[in-house]
């Protein structure tokens, strides 16, 4: 089998698997089984429809009769007008309405009573009782609540279920009381009697109220009919309407179909016990355990096989990947059989040799090219200023100002000595600051007190953090030449530092006048194009150091004060706490 290809091994491999599963499915249809649940499941839920489109249409029935009852004209008469009848006009009235009421309560075998309030007379007529009886203002203001009698048309009071009218509606009519209230009983007793006829043997069948919370069961009904119900509800609310269900409770399976009517906004329930009809369900769930059993094996038989074929070749493939991810390219992985895996394995080997071999090519070309772009920014000196301090050292000596030539020419070395010193294009932030204010003593003599430099004392512990070197310099070269220089008096420069999570920052700012969010916008997307020039050639040069030695930070521009310009200098501290502190090399 070693030299077989992995196409065959699958399909071997499936072939065992499925083979016995296909063997243990023809015998389980065999039985009979699956037709005999959907035998059940169809009895179920045939008679739970039939009872339900049955009860609704009762129901529905007696409500329109009991709409019509609102229009009689008795009623209306003994709610309107009854001050100015006779009391035998009254009497007739009462009566000829109390036969109108028989006659709802016989039209459907679930109306237990049909009763008419009337405030107006403080009365009560009720079809069950041939004395009309004295208002019932309890009952009256408990069934004045207002339904929607077309999706939950029950009231419950007293453990009893009504229906009712109320004339005017509370709902639309909100200011003024009801002159009359109509309202029927729904028989409790008639309504489990009906359950009962419906009920297999050995079954129970329930009514179930979904706002108004009642349970009518089928029979007498007991208490543990209740509590089954009550469980059911809160354990199998999301039960699938009109499927069979599988519920237990208290030790014991039951068979579940439920039928919800939208319009009565009842639950009707049909539960059996599984014992009941699970008898003729045995042979099929012994072939079902059968099944399970063999299935597992087979599963565990068939993921072992995938693993020895194909996982662990591939994951000894996934972990050469992720050691070349982390660049280690002087690997070779062996595979001993002649199949695509050994394909594969031959080709990574192939791979990696040549990826080593270019990967070094390209290194040493984009390193070479990368520190000659260094070299190129570094070298960028400003010669104007150049020019500038020979002018300056001219004018003092043709004045013999002996004392200032000193102090000048002393800085001025310091200066060039600095930018021309071979050797680490790194220095310790202290050194490139101490540069900093060299260069401004030497701008100080040239703008005498038109223009001020302020340092902040360098954090402790940021003195040796290396930076590459000239990137604060170029910054305040900046400020001079094109924030400050038509500022004749009150320039201000001034040079901060924090530390930020991952970073720090140096920020150097002028209160030059001319400047606003626009100019910042456009100097902050120059710094982002390579290809465009920019007069502020310090900014985009040291912005483009930092972003090739570190991959990350650069410059942020903002507006300063007295609409003057903001220079955020952020170096990476990840990048920094690579490097030991540097020694002061002065």
């Amino acid at each position: 089998m070693a030299s077989l290809s992995i196409l065959p091994k699958l399909v071997l491999t499936f072939l065992v698997t499925l083979v016995p599963l296909y063997i243990i499915s023809w015998k389980m249809n065999e039985t009979g089984s699956s037709h005999i649940q959907k035998e059940i499941t169809d009895s179920l839920v045939s008679r739970t429809s039939l009872y339900m489109n049955m009860l609704e249409f009762d129901i529905d029935s007696a409500i329109r009769q009991l709409q019509e009852v609102v229009n009689d004209d008795d009623l209306l008469k003994l709610t309107s007008s009854s001050e100015v009848m006779s009391e035998i006009e009254k009497m007739q009235s009462q009566l000829r309405l109390k036969s109108r009421l028989d006659a709802l309560k016989k039209s459907s075998k679930f109306v237990e009573n049909a009763i008419a309030f009337i405030p107006a007379m403080d009365r009560t007529i009720s079809a069950n009782t041939n004395i009309i009886g004295a208002f019932d203002e309890e009952q009256f203001i408990a069934l004045t609540k207002s339904t929607n009698r077309f999706e939950s048309p029950f009231l419950l009071w007293k453990d009893r279920i009504f229906i009712s009218i109320p004339y005017p509606d509370p709902a639309i009519s909100s200011r003024q009381s009801p002159v009359f209230l109509l309202a029927i009983e729904i028989s409790r007793r008639e309504l489990g009697m009906v359950l009962q006829e419906f009920t297999n043997d050995g079954g129970h069948t329930a009514l179930v109220g979904s706002k108004q919370s009642f349970i009518i069961t089928g029979g007498a009904g007991t208490v543990v009919d209740e509590a089954l119900i009550h469980d059911f509800q809160q354990e199998d609310e999301a039960a699938e309407e009109g499927k069979l269900q599988t519920v237990e409770w208290k030790d014991e399976s039951y068979l579940v179909v439920s039928n919800h009517s939208h319009s009565l906004d009842m639950t009707l329930l049909m539960y059996v016990p599984d014992s009941k009809v699970n008898s003729p369900l045995q042979v099929y769930r012994f072939w079902f355990y059968v099944l399970s059993g063999v299935s597992v094996f087979l599963i565990l038989l068939f993921s072992y096989s995938i693993y020895l074929i194909i996982h662990q070749p591939l994951k000894r493939l996934v972990r050469s990947f992720r050691r070349i991810e982390q660049g280690q390219f002087n690997l070779e992985v062996h595979y001993p059989l002649q199949d695509e895996f050994g394909y594969l394995y031959g080709q990574f080997n192939g791979m990696v040799k040549q990826l080593d071999k270019l990967v070094h090519e390209v290194y040493e070309q984009q390193y070479l090219a990368r520190l000659a772009e260094l070299r190129h920014l570094q070298s960028q000196i400003n010669p104007h200023f150049l020019y500038n301090s020979y002018f300056i050292l001219y004018r003092m000596a043709q004045q013999r100002d002996h004392d200032n030539v000193i102090y000048f020419t002393k800085h001025l070395g310091e200066y060039f000595q600095y930018i021309t010193r071979d050797g680490s294009d790194e220095v310790p932030l202290a050194n490139e600051i101490h540069h900093a204010r060299t260069y401004a003593e030497i701008q100080s003599i040239r703008f005498s007190e038109r223009i001020m430099v302020e340092f902040e004392e360098v954090p402790e512990e940021l003195r040796d953090f290396p930076v590459p070197r000239l990137i604060v310099q170029p910054i305040i070269e900046n400020a001079y030449n094109h924030g400050l220089e038509n500022k004749r008096r009150g320039g201000l420069i001034t040079v901060e530092f924090s530390r930020k999570p991952g970073a720090i920052e140096i920020s150097i700012t002028d209160n030059g006048d001319n400047m606003d969010e626009e100019k910042v916008r456009e100097l902050q997307t120059s710094l982002l194009d390579k290809a465009q020039p920019t007069e502020h050639t310090g900014l985009l040069n040291v912005h483009r150091r930092i972003i090739i030695k570190y991959g990350g930070g650069g410059l942020t521009l903002g507006l300063g004060e007295e609409r003057g310009l903001k220079v955020t200098m952020t170096i990476p501290r990840e990048a920094l706490a690579q490097h030991e502190p540097l020694i002061d090399c002065g």
